[in-house]
């Protein structure tokens, strides 16, 4: 079937496509110019900050010490999370440098970056469809998809953007090195130009490994054009497909020797192939991740596919919708550059699938999703690609119709989306602004007991340091909140209860310590809570279950080795009214 003629576009019509949808980007995106550091980032600000420029020095800032580093948490064992991304945080460091470590701008390249995506989408966009405004409508709807609200505003997600420019460029030029339908180089183009769009797309490639992991499927993804080519100029495929898995090796070879090896994460980080539910896990999360893009399900870390699974009617009919679409696509497309779409979407999701899940997954493989939408609108629209009469006008009605629409509900859609990361920002900020506020103030060293803090308060020890400039905090949680928020303006009623200076305990009546989400983290990732955990040796206390149910732990008891009201220690409680209160132990007797 030939490809539809890619029309020139004007002289004005691609730098009005630009500017509409930095429009669309900073309308939607820019309020999040304000927003700050918000858990990873402390991390990644810190050990970017402290980083050299060197090979060495940038992976050493590619980790995440969740467990140990950042709050000694006594249920779960110490984890760092290790990673090979020196381009992307090297660029990072960059940003940081040139803005004198301003955290805006780093807001404000997440917004660059994003853009930058859009544009190169509307590239591959209108070489498949060739049409510029039907391609321009897809890229703003890729644009404003509300599973990439924590990619665009989360700057420890600015690592995915990087990673999907790269691979795009990648993917343009050996476009037009392979001649595809839609990207074919003029009649009279030399061998030279040639070499040139295959080296760019090898460096390309280089920098998207370099970006993050995922971006070694890409020479899966650009084989599957193979087919509408006809497997033509085989020897020149060869070669290229043959240098492009040579930088792919290279790569993994580099990474396991700054790495020191490719030992994985434990659970609920990785589920190991060794795991004996791996296979219904990744399959499972495959089709969670498909109506993510397509029904554009919430994406929720630890407990989202869980929740699904136990609903499996509505589970497993949606999503055998999104997959049966997905299937006829590629299977209408198998011969034709269309196989792109698909092939992209799911290529890029297998290196994710043992891993927890994760809004921002969505956003490299998201480009498939716009190659497929792509096609349903251009049917829509009623477009031949044979040529032949255009579509009536009512058919044209019909197709900026559903665009109008798509774009309008997804637009809403990622406008709520922002206020729920504004929410999870702004938990953290008011734990950290009440522990500064304490009467007491803290010292260089102190260590901080925390009970009910909020799960996406984790990172208050950095957030205090970064604040105040001190060091060595040593923050250790008691418990989680029983609500991932917190338990401010709840009803949830919890009780401390103080024997001695040594003795504490803790109670909660309407929710329960460790369950749901909490408790799924925790049984995975060491098995059920024993009855006593002495951590006497680390922490300085051990832990008793005084009462637990089928639904979680309703009490704890602490024995710490060191009084409670020593100068360095302090002693902060959650509650429905308050974040985090400095309690006055001054006292409290032996």
């Amino acid at each position: 079937m030939t490809p539809a003629p890619v029309r020139v576009p004007r002289l004005w019509e691609l730098p009005l496509a630009g500017l509409l949808l930095a429009g669309l980007i900073a309308g939607l995106h820019g309020p999040t110019l304000n927003d700050g550091l918000f858990m990873d980032d402390y991390a990644h600000f810190r050990q970017l900050r402290e980083a050299g420029w060197s090979l060495a020095e940038l992976s050493a800032a590619c980790r995440l010490e969740l467990v140990g580093g950042i709050a000694e948490v006594w249920w779960l064992p110490e984890t760092t999370l290790r990673f090979f991304r020196p381009v992307s945080f090297g660029l990072l460091k960059l940003t940081y440098e040139l803005s004198n470590w301003n955290p805006v701008a780093a807001h404000a390249m997440s917004l660059v970056w994003h853009w930058a995506v859009v544009m190169l989408l509307l590239a591959l966009l209108r070489g498949v469809l060739g049409r510029l405004w039907l391609a321009w409508a897809v890229a703003a709807i890729f644009a404003v998809h509300p599973g990439h609200v924590a990619t665009v505003q989360w700057i420890a997600c600015q690592t995915e953007l990087m990673v999907t420019f790269f691979a795009l460029g990648a993917t343009l030029c050996f476009a037009r090195f392979r001649g595809w339908p839609g990207f074919a180089q003029p009649a009279d183009a030399g061998r030279v130009r040639q070499v040139l769009w295959l080296g760019a797309a090898l460096l390309l490639f280089a920098l998207a490994l370099g970006c993050r992991e995922n971006a070694i499927m890409l020479p899966v993804v650009l084989a599957a054009v193979e087919p509408a080519l006809r497997f033509r100029r085989k020897i020149a495929a060869l070669t290229a497909y043959g240098l492009l898995g040579a930088v792919a090796l290279g790569y993994l070879g580099l990474r396991t020797v700054i790495l020191g090896g490719v030992e994985l994460p434990p659970p609920p980080y990785v589920t190991p192939p060794t795991d004996p539910g791996f296979l219904r896990f990744i399959a499972d999360k495959l089709l969670y991740y498909l109506l993510g893009e397509f029904f554009v399900a919430p994406i929720i870390p630890i407990g989202g596919l869980p929740y699904l699974q136990e609903r499996p009617l509505l589970f497993y009919s949606a999503a055998a919708a999104a997959l049966l679409f997905v299937g006829v696509t590629a299977w209408r497309y198998r011969t034709r550059i269309e196989l792109l779409g698909p092939v992209w979407l799911v290529a890029f999701f297998l290196p994710l699938l043992p891993v927890f899940a994760a809004p921002h997954h969505l956003y490299l493989p998201g480009v498939g999703w716009a190659l497929i939408a792509a096609v349903v609108f251009r049917r829509i629209g009623g477009f031949n690609l044979r040529g032949g009469a255009p579509p009536t006008w009512r058919r044209r009605a019909v197709l900026w119709f559903c665009l109008a629409g798509t774009g309008g509900g997804f637009g809403t859609w990622t406008y709520y989306s922002s206020l729920v990361l504004d929410t999870g920002a702004e938990v953290e900020d008011c734990v950290i602004s009440e522990i500064l506020r304490a009467p007491r103030p803290l010292q260089n060293g102190d260590t901080l007991y925390i009970g009910n803090l909020p799960l996406l308060a984790h990172y208050v020890k950095l957030g205090i340091e970064e604040r105040t400039g001190l060091r060595d905090l040593r923050v250790i949680p008691l418990t989680w909140s029983p609500r991932l928020l917190g338990l401010v303006g709840t009803f949830t009623q919890t009780e401390l209860k103080l024997h001695d200076a040594h003795t504490l305990e803790i109670h909660v009546s309407d929710d329960r310590y460790f369950a749901d989400v909490l408790g799924r983290l925790v049984r995975t990732s060491t098995g059920p809570l024993p009855d006593m955990v002495d951590r006497t040796a680390d922490l300085g206390f051990r832990v008793e279950v005084l009462e637990r149910d089928a639904l979680g732990i309703r009490g704890l008891r602490f024995h710490f080795d060191r009084p409670l009201n020593a100068p360095d220690i302090h002693v902060f409680w959650g509650s429905r009214t308050v974040w985090a209160l400095q309690l006055d132990l001054s006292a409290v007797t032996p």
